[in-house]
């Protein structure tokens, strides 16, 4: 703790350009009696400045695939919503995911979902013609009795399509 309290002082005394000769001595007579070369003193001593710098970061590889969308409040950025009336999800039981947006310029929907406890959510394509599409999303429950944590996250369920969506209405129905 004393190392580091004269480091810090000779530090200041340097960036100030009055360097103190005998707090400068005692710090290299330090550095040399911690019998490894002055090594582990000189490290803690240096200046912001003269510590090595880390590596710089790796460039980041985002494998190719569906969107990664992020749970938010709204339509995330980069996706779209789709136009008014073009979603049908009147099929769907109640508790059961509707809402989606569009990313990679309508090829993948997105249906944003919220699984609690031991649930699991999960949504794929079905039927895809000129006039409509089909996402299939499925719920499954714990049986009854499970135990299971009480909390919820937020799942986004990406879905491609063979092509975007365009203007073909979207319809959600319940998996098996």
């Amino acid at each position: 703790m004393l190392l580091l309290a004269v480091a810090a002082c000779g530090d200041q005394s340097d960036q100030s350009g009055q360097g103190n000769q005998s707090d400068q001595s005692n710090q290299s007579s330090e550095n040399s009696q911690d019998g490894q070369g002055g090594q582990t003193g000189a490290t803690a001593s240096r200046s912001p400045s003269q510590l090595p710098s880390a590596p710089p970061p790796a460039p980041s590889s985002v494998p190719p695939g569906p969107p990664q969308s992020r749970p938010t409040q709204g339509v995330p950025p980069g996706d779209t919503a789709p136009a008014a009336g073009q979603v049908d999800a009147s099929a769907l039981p109640a508790g059961y995911p509707h809402d989606v947006v569009l990313a990679d310029g309508g090829s993948t929907v997105v249906v944003q979902a919220e699984e609690a406890g031991c649930d699991q959510v999960s949504a794929a394509a079905g039927e895809q013609n000129g006039d409509h599409v089909v996402v299939t999303v499925t719920l499954v429950r714990a049986p009854h009795g499970k135990m299971c944590p009480m909390h919820v996250r937020e799942t986004p369920l990406p879905v491609r399509l063979a092509e975007p969506l365009g203007a073909r209405k979207l319809l959600l129905r319940a998996g098996p």
